[in-house]
């Protein structure tokens, strides 16, 4: 196994890291998306870990990190998660990661600290959030199915959840999955995330627009490479907000991805190309 398994308790919470890569490379943190957990990043880490230290954080409430309770999963405790998991790891500057949510928490911290960012790679999401792709994401959240009656019953679900698994060999998807399930106590399967994390999720106006103009300063402020990897068919990272970070940020690379909604896997062929000019 290429990664160790982490536990780091800060902020008040066990947060779980796969750690991958030797500890004097540069670090890159990795940090997922809202229902997502750190093996999502397996095939980035995979990629990059012989030349960094590729460090995949499960949010608090995912993966094998402890469960907090709904009024604890919001942007700013995030935030602070990341802030004292990078003090309690020794790391004063780093490279940073980020799909969809975890994307937007490394915007936020831009905001707070740009100077300790050595880069910044953006997966399929920006300050602004395209209201149709919002709307879709809170509907699914609701409708996760709280347990299924095996493995199998995961790996149907998916296919039918994502369109670009429809084609993929079963046990492709399968190998996808598995990670972001677990066994019940009682049997079946359940995902590997709290319910309450739907709790967290902003909803009033001036907040949200209050977070994306923090987001954008945080974006503006950076100093170092930015990487923009957006699906070419997302309904959460819209076209113009895409050309807007172009304009704003000109240390920014973009790289669109055909065929593929939210949010690219970081394995598509076009992304890995990207990857390797990105991290030389």
């Amino acid at each position: 196994m290429p990664y160790k398994d982490v536990f780091v308790t800060v902020n008040g919470c066990r947060l779980h890291i796969q750690d991958w890569g030797r500890g004097d490379a540069p670090p890159i943190l990795m940090v997922h998306g809202l229902t997502q957990q750190s093996h999502t990043f397996d095939a980035a880490a995979e990629q990059l870990h012989g030349r960094y230290r590729c460090i995949a954080l499960d949010v608090r409430g995912r993966g094998e990190s402890a469960w907090s309770g709904g009024p604890t999963y919001n942007h700013r405790t995030y935030v602070q998660d990341v802030t004292a998991l990078l003090a309690a790891l020794g790391l004063s500057r780093w490279h940073y990661m980020g799909t969809s949510m975890g994307g937007q928490i490394g915007l936020l911290l831009a905001e707070q600290n740009p100077a300790s960012f050595l880069s910044l790679a953006l997966n399929d999401i920006g300050p602004d959030i395209n209201p149709a792709g919002a709307l879709r994401i809170g509907a699914y959240v609701k409708t996760v199915p709280t347990s299924f009656a095996d493995f199998d019953a995961c790996i149907d679900w998916a296919i039918a959840q994502y369109p670009w698994f429809q084609g993929v060999p079963r046990e492709a998807v399968g190998a996808a999955v598995q990670w972001a399930v677990q066994k019940r106590a009682g049997g079946g399967y359940r995902f590997r995330f709290d319910p309450a994390i739907i709790q967290g999720a902003p909803t009033d106006p001036e907040l949200l627009k209050k977070a994306a103009s923090a987001m954008w300063s945080g974006l503006r402020s950076l100093q170092c490479p930015v990487l923009l990897v957006r699906g070419a068919e997302s309904d959460i990272l819209h076209a113009d907000t895409a050309a807007a970070m172009v304009h704003d940020q000109p240390r920014l690379t973009r790289v669109d991805v055909p065929g593929m909604g939210h949010a690219p896997t970081l394995a598509e062929p076009i992304v890995r190309k990207a990857l390797e000019r990105f991290y030389p």
